[in-house]
């Protein structure tokens, strides 16, 4: 299956995404992120300066919204949990996409960072967290 999750002048964004049912759902996203003006397939690793440390910034921002959320009851994140491996940092090759708005979107799969029911979590990088490293 497919999404198209942004198109405008700057950036077609395309999540092909498999859905895996046998007596309970996954679901497994990669996503392709163009630049229409370039015509470039853009990685995460593309987007930010060289030797800037992305990964940390958007983890720590990733893993603080993750708190937020879990103290408010509006998600359950496996974040500082004894009991589940949980999130720690994005993967270089972690899937994202840009939105409409020009922001990075990191996305996670179903079950990878939180129960089923949560689906497939994404956030939102505001501008502030990423200005100072993205090229």
């Amino acid at each position: 299956m497919k999404d198209v999750r942004t198109d405008n002048e700057s950036i077609l964004a395309i999540d092909v995404y498999i859905v895996n049912t046998v007596g309970s759902s996954s679901t497994t996203h990669k996503f392709y992120t163009i630049d229409k003006k370039t015509k470039t397939l853009l990685t995460l690793p593309s987007l930010f300066k060289k030797d800037s440390d992305y990964i940390t910034k958007l983890s720590e921002y990733i893993k603080a919204e993750m708190k937020r959320q879990n103290e408010k009851g509006e998600n359950t994140y496996w974040v500082d949990d004894p009991t589940f491996e949980g999130f720690e940092n994005i993967k270089e090759k972690q899937n994202f996409y840009i939105n409409n708005d020009g922001r990075i979107v990191i996305c996670f799969d179903k079950y990878e960072v939180a129960p089923g029911s949560s689906g497939s979590p994404e956030f939102v990088i505001p501008d502030e967290v990423v200005k100072d490293v993205l090229k």
